[in-house]
């Protein structure tokens, strides 16, 4: 191939992604701040008086979603690191995750409004699976060896994906639990605390022993 060709090629391929994370760090961005909408004055005063249980319910679910969301844009970022260009696949598996990521405020204020019964549960939960799930497609779509970097390892991308597994096995757990008691499933993502250092644990030997494997 033409030296030039190749040149050519390569930034196009790199502008394509850079677009890709543009417009995904736009979407976080929004995403996260209309969390803040539901946090109204008028609706926690009563007078001059704090409507403290109110208060608690709104900033409870503003710091789960926003905790949530901020996880996963890390991820995300951190996904792309050793990205060197996108297809149309992953165009469309990115838009996917970015949906569910964007839908995130919506439920949440579901569940802020609502109190913690069956149904409002089972659908911010059902959300977070979808998010959890897509996460995992967008992690094994991204990671395909013809869109990464030169040195980029098989150890890694088992890593990254058992990194963006950790969440969605607690968000399937917590819907379970939701199908019995919605209650009990809110404080079942307490889990997500360790689950984050856990994940990265398991996905670090994971990585140790591919990459042992493959050298």
């Amino acid at each position: 191939m033409d030296p030039s060709s190749e040149n050519a090629a390569e930034e196009a391929d790199k502008f394509g992604l850079e677009r890709m994370l543009f417009f995904s760090d736009a979407v976080f961005a929004i995403a996260i701040t209309l969390l803040v909408l539901d946090l109204k004055p008028a609706e926690v005063m009563a007078g001059d008086a704090v409507r403290w249980g109110v208060l608690v319910s709104k900033v409870t679910g503003f710091g789960l979603s926003f905790f949530v969301i901020g996880q996963y844009w890390m991820a995300h970022h951190g996904l792309f690191a050793g990205a060197k260009a996108c297809d149309g696949r992953l165009l469309g598996v990115n838009l996917a995750f970015l949906a569910a990521v964007a839908f995130v405020p919506f439920s949440t204020s579901i569940i802020i409004e609502a109190p913690p019964a069956r149904g409002p549960v089972l659908l911010y939960m059902g959300s977070m699976v979808a998010l959890g799930l897509l996460m995992v497609t967008l992690a094994r779509t991204a990671r395909r060896p013809q869109l990464l970097k030169s040195g980029e390892s098989a150890g890694e991308t088992a890593r990254l994906v058992i990194r963006s597994a950790g969440p969605a096995l607690v968000f399937l757990l917590a819907l379970a639990i939701a199908f019995f008691d919605g209650r009990a499933a809110l404080w079942s993502l307490l889990l997500l605390i360790p689950m984050g250092p856990l994940a990265s644990r398991i996905g670090n030997a994971v990585a140790r022993r591919r990459d042992a494997a493959h050298a």
